[in-house]
This record gives C-alpha cells, sequence and structure tokens, in this order.
C-alpha cells in the first residue's frame, strides 16, 4: 500500500486502511474506492493523507487500526470530560462493558477509564505476539490540528514494541503502555506551545510544568499503578543528568521512561509542530543513534534501531552511485537497508524501472542510501 496526500488521490483508487479522525471516528472504510465526496469529507476532517492499495510497496502497521481507533475515542473523551467516569459509560454498551470488567477481574456493572486502557493494550499485545516482522513505518493521519492524541497513541505503538523487544512481561507491558498513552496528558493546557515561534525562557519552565501535572492526574485514576504514573513524571529525563524535573542519571530512571523518552523524542522529531518543520526520518533516527548513552539508554536504543526503520515505505532517497530509487519495503533484521526500486530518468518524467531492478539492500553491500530526497510525509 502507497501512501498519497489528499490531493494526489484519484478517484476510483482503493483504500487500504481504515481512516478514522481524532476522535476515533471512521471516515473511510479499508477496502472502498475512493470517490470526490469521500476526498472532500477527508479534506473536513483535517486527514492529511491516505493509504491506497499497491501491490509493491508494504507497511508494517502491527496494530489493527480499530484499536487505535478505539484509545484515540477515550483519550479525548477522558480529556473532555476531565476524567468524568460517567462520560465514557455513554460510548459502550452492556456487553462491551462486561467484557472490559471480565478482563479486569472486577465485578459489577460500571467501569472506569482505567478498565478501558487495560483492555485495549492487552489487545494492542496480542498483536505483537501475532506479527511476524515486529518491524513499525506506519504513519498516522495527524495535522497540525489533531497532533497530540495522534502523537500520544503512536508514542503508546512505539513504546510496546521496544518494550515487547526487551521482553517485558504481560503485565508490565500493560502499565508500561498505559503510562506511555497518559504520559503527556496535561500539554494542552499550555496554549503557547502551539504558536509559531520558539518558546521563550519563561514558556520553557512553565511548560517543564506539565510532568509534575500529568504525574499527579494519573496517579488519582482508578486502577492504574504507580509504574504507569512515574512515566509522567520522568519521561524528560537523561542519562546524563541533564533532563526534568529532577536530573535524574542512569538507572534512577526507571526502564518504563526510558523507553518513552526514545518514543516521544522520535515521533516528535518526524512531525511538523508549528515552531519547526518535521525532521526527515533518517535524521531523527540519527539523532537517536548519536544520542545513545548520552541522552538516552543504549539498550533502549539498540531495540529502537531493530524496530524502527531509517527509510519508510515511498521515500524517494538518493544512492551513492547517484541513482534515485524509491522505497518498496524494510527488511525486518536490517532497519537501515530496505528494498527499493530504481527510478530511471526521462526527459522530464521520473518513470520507475522494470521490476529486474528491484534490490535488496540488504543483499548487495556495494550500494548505500546517501540521504532521503522526498519523505513521504
Amino acid at each position: 500500500m502507497e501512501r498519497k496526500f489528499i490531493d494526489e488521490i484519484k478517484e476510483g483508487e482503493i483504500n487500504a486502511i481504515d481512516v478514522f479522525d481524532v476522535s476515533g471516528r471512521i471516515l473511510l472504510k479499508k477496502g472502498t474506492p475512493v470517490k470526490i465526496f469521500n476526498i472532500e469529507k477527508l479534506k473536513l476532517y483535517n486527514i492529511p493523507f491516505i493509504y491506497i492499495e499497491n501491490k509493491d510497496i508494504k507497511v508494517n502497521c502491527i496494530y489493527e487500526m480499530n484499536i487505535r481507533a478505539e484509545l484515540l475515542k477515550i483519550l479525548r473523551c477522558f480529556y473532555e470530560s476531565e476524567g468524568e467516569n460517567s462520560a465514557i459509560l455513554k460510548n459502550y454498551n452492556i456487553d462491551e462493558i462486561r467484557k472490559f470488567l471480565l478482563y479486569n477481574n472486577e465485578t459489577g456493572n460500571k467501569i472506569v477509564y482505567g478498565h478501558i486502557f487495560k483492555y485495549f493494550i492487552n489487545e494492542m499485545i496480542k498483536c505483537l505476539k501475532n506479527d511476524p516482522n515486529l518491524l513499525y513505518d506506519f504513519l498516522d493521519y495527524r495535522s497540525l490540528e489533531n497532533y497530540y492524541f495522534f502523537h500520544s497513541v503512536n508514542v503508546l505503538c512505539i513504546s510496546l514494541l521496544l518494550g515487547y523487544k526487551l521482553k517485558l512481561t504481560d503485565d508490565d507491558l500493560i502499565d508500561l503502555g498505559v503510562g506511555a498513552l497518559l504520559y503527556d496528558l496535561k500539554m494542552l493546557i499550555y496554549k503557547f506551545v502551539e504558536q509559531n515561534k520558539p518558546l521563550d525562557e519563561i514558556e520553557k519552565e512553565e511548560m517543564k510544568q506539565h510532568t509534575i501535572l500529568s504525574f499527579d492526574t494519573i496517579r488519582r485514576i482508578y486502577g492504574i499503578s504507580a509504574k504507569s504514573a512515574s512515566v509522567a513524571y520522568q519521561h524528560h529525563e537523561r542519562i546524563d543528568g541533564s533532563g526534568y524535573p529532577k536530573g535524574l542519571k542512569g538507572d534512577d530512571i526507571n526502564l518504563y521512561s526510558k523507553i518513552v523518552a526514545i518514543a516521544d523524542v522520535y515521533d516528535a522529531l518526524i512531525n511538523k509542530r508549528p515552531f519547526r518543520n518535521a525532521y526527515m526520518q533518517d535524521e531523527a533516527w540519527n539523532y537517536i543513534h548519536s544520542n545513545s548513552n548520552i541522552l538516552f539508554d543504549n539498550d533502549v536504543v539498540k531495540v529502537f534501531e531493530n524496530s524502527i526503520p531509517k527509510y519508510y515505505p515511498g521515500d524517494i532517497v538518493l544512492l551513492n552511485n547517484e541513482k534515485e530509487a524509491v522505497v518498496l519495503y524494510n527488511n525486518k533484521d536490517d532497519m537501515e537497508r530496505p528494498v527499493i526500486k530504481i527510478i530511471e530518468k526521462k526527459e522530464n518524467d521520473d518513470i520507475i524501472s522494470c521490476v529486474e531492478n528491484i534490490i535488496n539492500i540488504k543483499e548487495n553491500k556495494t550500494l548505500k542510501i546517501i540521504k532521503i530526497l522526498q519523505s513521504v510525509k
């Protein structure tokens, strides 16, 4: 499947993945031929692109789209209701409520947010156990207007993958997942973060309080552990002691927070913000790599480098032989050497070469990607 910006989509192309908005509502189902009115609807909901069926390009999503959509719905409801449990009850029928309670070994007929967070994170763990590749190169539907909720869910997706490959137990993965979903809960109160300019020193110091405020809020949510809440408190701590709020170093930072720190920084870097442009994926990947044992835990960085590819399917890249190529898909055991297809230039047109020129760089040691010329983002 191929990621295409809305204005590039041709009527009749087939949507490859369920498209949902920031509230978790399905806007376009998988397998639907795209019509003009679909495109206009997606624009109305600030959806910048969708995935179109393409047999050559392969994207690794790992997690089922309906789970991601549910988590967006729950997270937004939690924020808008200020944690009022009765608000989330309106979204589920009695059979669904019983399902959540059964998973959490609770009796009665009332649920709280903690029950639902844990249930859906457990569903994500099932997806991890059933995935043969365990690499993640899916890009979500966020725009500047809906950044926060998509960011939180994607940090959860990356963090769970890293935790799973670090061989955490299921119970630990649940605690990690809840912490990764809620860690930035209070960032939205700082409206100046969305201004089209760098923060001044006063704003930076005020914004740092989100770690403490988020921690205090999460600790009051029934059924959520202190381990999960600690992620909010420590996710800006750094291995060399340069982080905040306490300036903790090394093993004084818990493992969950070390994992979420990397997922948070990487996901933030590859997405555009009001005050800066997005990094290319290889630039963000290199930033994590170059700060191993400085800002980030070395063991977690190694797992990151074996889980998150340096290049995404659909990226146009420059090779060391000065040719250009499109990334088709990533190799699960080498995140820096994907399968590519050479682009031949004829006059003013870029023409994708014949199938014989599909190259697995992992098996061709003379070829190397120099940089991304045009990101799929």
